[in-house]
């Protein structure tokens, strides 16, 4: 199962973003292979 966090940064050891729909990035986790994707949120706050 893939998971979609809400993050500050784009790695793993940033803060979790309250806000989801204006967070910089969201952190795509893989549970199964461990593996992520870090992708910029357009709508985003810069």
């Amino acid at each position: 199962m893939r998971i979609c966090i809400s993050s500050t940064g784009t790695g793993l050891n940033d803060l979790v973003d309250p806000r989801f729909g204006r967070c910089r990035y969201f952190i795509l986790f893989d549970e199964v292979s461990g593996l992520y994707e870090a992708v910029e949120n357009s709508a985003g706050v810069h």
